[in-house]
């Protein structure tokens, strides 16, 4: 449900965004129209961009923490539980271990 909303922002910043471009480059295209062109194709295609990171913003998708034993389906994010467990592991903060690793290691030298 939170992709469905998602992809409702972006399509509709997506479609403003556009408007508002094309609106520009008719205007800039009276005086200049060389300027219109290069104007259009840089913000053309920096549209979709700007709306993908705007939708990001305002559509907030929570994420499951690592210390939740039974996240959701939807706070996975379409990674499968096995996936999210891995990632959990292979990101956890092992300085407490590496401290002790590094003392014990520098008694034996």
């Amino acid at each position: 449900m939170i992709f469905v909303a998602w992809l409702v922002v972006w399509i509709a910043l997506f479609a403003i965004g556009i408007a508002l471009v094309y609106l520009t480059g008719v205007r800039i295209e009276r005086s200049s129209p060389s300027a219109a062109v290069v104007y259009l194709v840089v913000l053309g295609c920096a549209v979709p961009v700007a709306s993908w990171s705007a939708a990001q913003y305002v559509v907030q998708i929570e994420q499951a923490s690592c210390e939740e034993l039974d996240p959701s389906p939807e706070r996975l994010n379409g990674a499968s539980l096995s996936e999210f467990r891995t990632r959990c592991i292979a990101t956890q903060d092992n300085s407490e271990w590496l401290g002790r690793r590094k003392q014990t290691l520098g008694t034996l030298f």
